[in-house]
């Protein structure tokens, strides 16, 4: 790496890109952060080192002008849901080529890249799967020439704000009764956010990490019924979860995903058909079981969330997790 540290996050405004910068912040590197909507992520801003500006990175030329003068990339860049049909294609392997392409271009010599655990273009169950293996193939083939390419694979990822515990924990706290959910006995081994940064962060500067692929997962395997009853207990919620087989799994999933929001789609429960777990590698330390046993905290009074801070000061805070 040159004297200048300058690293650029593609899709660093969302919820691991804001830990991602505020770590890199805190090692020494300069960070920019494009966001077509800058003034709602103004809280990267209180690091003097992060620069938040508006940009379009999927525009080629943007992204051109974006790469230059940086050292390394890291692309953050994945969608869940299409919102429109391709929309797996474009960001998760199109966009791979233009990313590519514009480091080239700008003799940029570092690239890292997030993927997901399960991804396989040959295999994956699911569009997202094998879209998200399409484009990490295509990053290590094509970017290997001049390109000195890292990529990792997480199973879910929690934390303060994401999408996966506090969506769930958000339903749940408004729902009486029974609660269907579909794929109960689907196997996931979620890794805390800080722990995938620190692994993202450690393998910047790190040869031994080219042209590696990591999986990334947690200590612990639970089934999503098991993830959430350790909700409901952590919350003390009247919830008791009502497990749906193969049929009114599908049946839950065509129905949801015409609804706004799509908070599930046929693709999720397709993705959700391969086991999310880790074997044969270095597993992350923290604890989910550890994390939710805090949700009441987070969820309840000034009292809880204090005592809640004091003992397990890591979780959601932005600081240097390595």
């Amino acid at each position: 790496m040159s004297r200048n540290r300058n690293i650029l996050l593609l899709g660093g405004s969302g919820f691991i890109g804001k830990q991602l910068a505020f770590t890199l912040a805190n090692r020494g590197w300069q960070v920019t952060v494009p966001s077509r909507r800058p003034h709602r992520n103004r809280a990267l801003l209180v690091h003097p080192r992060i620069r938040l500006l508006e940009g379009n990175i999927i525009d080629p030329a943007n992204l051109q002008e974006l790469c230059n003068g940086q050292q390394a990339v890291v692309n953050l860049v994945g969608i869940l849901h299409e919102r429109r049909k391709g929309d797996f294609r474009r960001y998760h392997v199109d966009f791979i080529k233009t990313v590519v392409d514009a480091c080239n271009a700008a003799g940029i010599r570092r690239l890292l890249h997030v993927s997901a655990l399960g991804a396989d273009q040959a295999s994956g169950s699911s569009l997202y799967l094998r879209s998200k293996g399409e484009g990490e193939n295509l990053l290590h083939t094509f970017g290997q020439r001049e390109l000195k390419v890292t990529s990792f694979q997480p199973s879910v990822v929690f934390g303060k704000e994401d999408n996966f515990v506090n969506q769930f924990a958000g339903i749940l706290r408004w729902y009486f009764g029974y609660f269907p959910l579909a794929c109960p006995n689907s196997k996931l081994q979620p890794v805390y956010v800080g722990d995938l940064v620190g692994r993202i962060v450690n393998a910047v500067d790190d040869p031994q990490s080219y042209s590696k692929r990591y999986p990334v997962c947690g200590p612990e395997v639970f089934t999503l019924r098991q993830i959430l009853e350790l909700i409901i207990e952590a919350l003390q919620l009247p919830v008791r979860i009502l497990p749906l087989g193969k049929g009114l799994s599908q049946l839950q999933a065509l129905v949801l995903q015409n609804l706004p929001g799509k908070l599930f789609t046929m693709d999720n429960y397709r993705s959700l058909q391969t086991d999310n777990v880790c074997s044969d590698c270095e597993l992350c330390e923290t604890s989910l079981r550890q994390y939710i046993h805090g949700l009441s905290a987070m969820f309840g009074n000034k009292r809880n969330y204090d005592s809640f801070r004091r003992d397990y000061p890591r979780s959601g805070s932005p600081g240097d997790h390595s």
